[in-house]
């Protein structure tokens, strides 16, 4: 069983992680969701191992998903961005390895997108590109959690999207378990929300962006010297990347590492057709 999820990029968010429950933790906020991520085909046997590029690897959030769900066999995933840039790979890799666990278990994707939300909350790899990647296209999280506690709209695009990757990593789990910085990260998200509601479009969506990570200091400065020159680009959060929505000069561009990307479908299994 095959299963792809995309990945996806926040441009803002507000950490809200306080229920009891897990699956009603998570953000609020708007990313956008692309045509690379994660394709996972899960083989049951005997045993559990985990392959990620053709590289067996431990302590992976595919290994916690699949003993969640009671699985043994090979799990071999193609992650197709860099991690720990904001593409939500590790995101992708929980929902594209449950979804395919869930289509050979005969279970529902719902069912599937709640373990892969879960991981994450446990590993505090990411809180809402779950929510974001089970729907697919340009998202707004208006209420935090997995579906179907968690809300999710959708904003139409229709510019061209491009990543822009740069060198080094900054891993979410750094951030996410900081008390200061999830303090700060909650103040600002909350005030960011409350500007992008007032004016629900995807340009304001990418000016507040880049004003959040501004004011949450969440931007390297190579990130942030390339968002000052092309105006309609934002960081990619959590990570070392920019997203660029529509039009950025191509003198700008030729210095740095850009992959052309479309918006991301829903994640599904492979097999099936729409």
């Amino acid at each position: 069983m095959k299963a792809f999820s995309p990945g996806s990029v926040t441009l803002f968010f507000e950490i809200k992680d306080e229920h009891r429950i897990p699956e009603r933790r998570g953000s609020r906020g708007v990313g956008i969701c692309v045509s690379r991520g994660v394709v996972t085909e899960v083989y049951p046997g005997e045993g559990l191992e985990v392959r990620i590029n053709g590289r067996v690897a431990k302590g992976s959030i595919q290994e916690l998903v699949a003993k969640s769900m009671g699985f043994s066999g090979r799990i071999e995933s193609i992650v197709e961005l860099p991690v720990s840039h904001g593409f939500g790979m590790s995101a992708a890799a929980a929902l594209s390895t449950a979804l395919a666990i869930a289509g050979h278990q005969g279970k529902t994707y719902l069912e599937g997108a709640r373990i892969a939300h879960l991981a994450e909350i446990q590993m505090h790899s990411g809180l809402g590109d779950v929510a974001s990647q089970y729907e697919g296209g340009a998202t707004l999280r208006l209420r935090e959690g997995i579906q179907p506690y968690g809300i999710v709209d959708r904003l139409p695009v229709n510019e061209k999207i491009l990543l822009v990757i740069f060198e080094g990593e900054m891993r979410t789990s750094k951030v996410l378990e900081d008390r200061e910085w999830k303090k700060k990260i909650k103040k600002e998200g909350h005030r960011a929300m409350e500007k992008f509601l007032k004016e629900p479009t995807l340009s304001n969506a990418v000016k507040i962006g880049r004003d959040f990570s501004f004011r949450t200091k969440l931007v390297s400065e190579e990130v942030k010297n390339f968002i000052e020159e092309c105006k309609n680009a934002a960081p990619c959060l959590i990570g070392n990347a920019a997203i660029v929505v529509g039009h950025c000069k191509e003198d700008i561009l030729k210095e740095y590492h850009v992959i052309p990307v479309e918006i991301g479908s829903r994640a599904s299994l492979l097999h099936e057709k729409f």
